[in-house]
């Protein structure tokens, strides 16, 4: 999709905002110029991937998303609904659509009482927040979406409690400050 849809959120925000690679490398390079940037009280955004990604994305591909899917509502694990945020099948192609075919529309998913993953994803809570965090959530069991797959926003955290002797999950002002000393 590219990058533009991005622009207005850092401009409204006033945030930093970073299109990166999977690769370590690529992460690490997006962190240090997301860093960059607060550090000069800048907020846009940048293309880290530039070997893949473009600012105005791939037309061909936004071209077959566009004719084969409308936008429309859909219900997100830990977050709830939103307009506008899915896609869902043309009618033309109804008859791919596993959605009618299987009947899964009342499906729902139901979080363990102690798992704040929607909150975290929602940004009212932060992993510190997280009681759960490395006592019953880790990525072998985890307890919500936020956590649970290898690019959930707790997937990269470590995976003990008493990391670096603290009683938070992740001790970001840490991490921060270790950045801050390693880019210097």
């Amino acid at each position: 999709m590219g990058w533009t849809e991005y622009e207005p959120i850092a401009e409204r925000y006033h945030v930093p905002i970073v299109v990166t690679g999977f690769e370590p490398l690529d992460l690490l390079e997006g962190i240090l110029m997301a860093i960059r940037q607060l550090e000069a009280g800048r907020a846009v955004v940048e293309n880290q991937y530039a070997r893949a990604v473009k600012r105005e994305g791939n037309r061909a591909a936004q071209e077959t998303v566009f004719r084969v899917f409308d936008v429309g509502e859909r219900t997100w694990r830990g977050i709830g609904t939103i307009p506008a945020s899915g896609y869902h099948l043309r009618p033309e192609f109804a008859r791919f659509d596993a959605e009618a075919r299987f009947d899964v529309g009342d499906i729902h998913t139901k979080e363990h009482p102690a798992c704040i993953a929607g909150q975290i994803l929602q940004g009212t809570k932060t992993p510190l927040d997280c009681t759960a965090y490395g006592v019953l959530c880790s990525p072998q069991k985890p307890l919500g979406g936020a956590y649970g797959q290898r690019r959930g926003r707790l997937f990269g955290l470590p995976r003990r409690r008493a990391w670096s002797g603290r009683t938070h999950a992740f001790p970001l002002y840490d991490l921060t400050r270790s950045l801050r000393e390693a880019i210097k």
